[in-house]
């Protein structure tokens, strides 16, 4: 993903998320290891001090470290052997895309099974009433004066004179409701139940007759003018509605199906493990300890990160993620356990009944895997101009070295964005290799820049400040479950 901010000012943002996998003590003076590669405190405590106005700290160094990691474990491997990734790393680094494809397809093929829609039924539901589809114009006056109220209800009145006359209600809407959602489709409302919407509009909408148009109805958005549309109108939108609630129906089945079959039961302390993983997600990455049982198998720690991981892959809300994973609530946590426990359950069943992504969409997702690749190589120079493919392995490793070094010279002047590994290139990269981050190490790189930066202006003393938090919450920032 790309990063427009330079080094510092992510560390500023996102605060620590890289944790330590292998963590060291013996060297105080070493903050991390990559394969045979070092970082040294005192080069961490001069990146730490390229940040004006902000004091060190330990979530800083310690977010540097393993950026540093993850950079040098892709170097290293660009000169091994110029990354060429064979298809099982790039099926470990692309499993979040695979897996909701695969998840995808097999709920699709369920609801195919399970689900028979009867499009005449839409007729009786449109006749009974009590779920309406209505159209609306909207002109907002929420925090407006009164001349901009009187002057929107003027405006209003004319809009509903056209409409009343025989004007096209649908293109009145396009152009002139400010409800942007609906406007774009003529002023129609998703099929509702009167309680969807505030009281004022429920009472006049649920009034009308087929084809009938509502006063001006005043509610806490605005003025709106309502129209009921003819059974031809509406029938065809109350189609889909009924697959959608005919999906539902399939998905609460299948899954209670599933709670029944393999009897899903969490572990008493599971919310306490589950913590205790995310504090530190690459020491406990094949941590076999259970936290859901379920006839034949097991939900375990080691399950629960790499689900964890694929949710939090992208790093501008990754940490924001796993911070609110530690603060939700114990049931909380155990109900997602659960649930990523039927998913696996769910990945279980679409292999057992043959779903796999196709050979196109495999070709799709490995091109998608080196264009990234590409990209990252390009601008963190790891090109043949850089590392010669035909120097030895020695010589081709200190040259990737130099390159990572050269890279963060460059990100913390502001001469080049940061860019992360993407997807779970880092996490797959890890796993496949020996890498630590030296706790007392990042502690020593603090004290070193604290002493080298001095008192803060106004006098406040270095280290007494934390990076700011994270950004905004995300929409959609929950875990995804297929």
């Amino acid at each position: 993903m790309r990063r427009t901010m330079v080094l510092v000012a992510a560390v500023a943002a996102l605060g620590s998320g890289c944790g330590g996998g292998g963590a060291f003590t013996a060297h105080p003076d070493i903050v991390a290891k990559a394969g045979d590669q070092e970082l040294s405190a005192e080069r961490v405590a001069d990146i730490l001090g390229t940040a004006k106005g902000q004091a060190p700290t330990v979530e800083a160094a310690d977010f540097i470290a393993g950026l540093w990691v993850d950079f040098t474990l892709f170097a290293q491997a660009v000169a091994k052997d110029g990354f060429m990734a064979d298809s099982t790393f790039i099926a470990d680094a692309m499993w979040p895309s695979i897996s909701a494809l695969r998840a995808e397809r097999w709920h699709d093929t369920l609801v195919a099974q399970r689900s028979k829609v009867d499009p005449s039924k839409a007729d009786s539901i449109y006749s009974a009433g009590e779920t309406r589809v209505l159209q609306h114009i909207l002109i907002l006056t929420q925090d407006s004066s009164d001349a901009y109220k009187a002057s929107a209800k003027r405006k209003l009145e004319g809009l509903l004179a056209k409409a009343k006359s025989g004007s096209d209600f649908a293109a009145l809407a396009g152009a002139n409701s400010q409800d942007p959602g609906s406007a774009a489709d003529g002023g129609f409302l998703p099929p509702s139940l009167a309680n969807a919407f505030v009281p004022e509009f429920s009472a006049a909408g649920w009034k009308l007759a087929p084809g009938e148009i509502s006063g001006i109805v005043t509610t806490t958005y605005g003025y709106h003018i309502l129209r009921r549309p003819t059974a031809a109108e509406a029938t065809p939108r109350l189609t889909p509605f009924l697959q959608q609630v005919a999906t539902k129906a399939v998905d609460s089945t299948y899954f209670a199906e599933l709670n029944t079959e393999f009897a899903i039961t969490p572990v008493s302390d599971a919310a306490a493990k589950m913590r205790a993983a995310l504090d530190d997600r690459d020491g406990k990455r094949d941590d076999k300890t259970k936290l859901v049982s379920y006839k034949g198998g097991a939900f375990m720690v080691k399950d629960f990160l790499h689900w964890t991981q694929a949710a939090a892959a992208d790093p501008a809300m990754g940490r924001q993620l796993i911070e609110q994973m530690k603060a939700a609530q114990d049931s909380q946590l155990v109900q997602f356990a659960k649930s990523l426990t039927e998913s696996t359950l769910l990945l279980k069943d679409a292999d057992k009944h043959g779903i796999q992504v196709t050979a196109d969409e495999w070709s799709k997702m490995k091109a998608e895997f080196l264009g990234e690749v590409d990209s990252l190589r390009i601008v963190m120079d790891l090109t043949p101009a850089s590392i010669d493919p035909k120097a030895s392995a020695s010589e081709r490793s200190k040259a990737a070295s130099l390159k990572v070094d050269q890279y963060f010279d460059k990100l913390t002047s502001g001469q080049a964005p940061l860019r992360m590994l993407p997807g779970m290139i880092a996490w797959t990269l890890r796993g496949n290799a020996k890498f630590g981050i030296n706790a007392v190490g990042v502690k020593r790189a603090v004290d070193l820049a604290t002493a080298k930066a001095g008192p803060m202006p106004g006098g406040e003393i270095p280290g007494a400040m934390q990076p700011a938090p994270g950004p905004a919450p995300v929409p959609g920032s929950t875990p995804p479950t297929p």
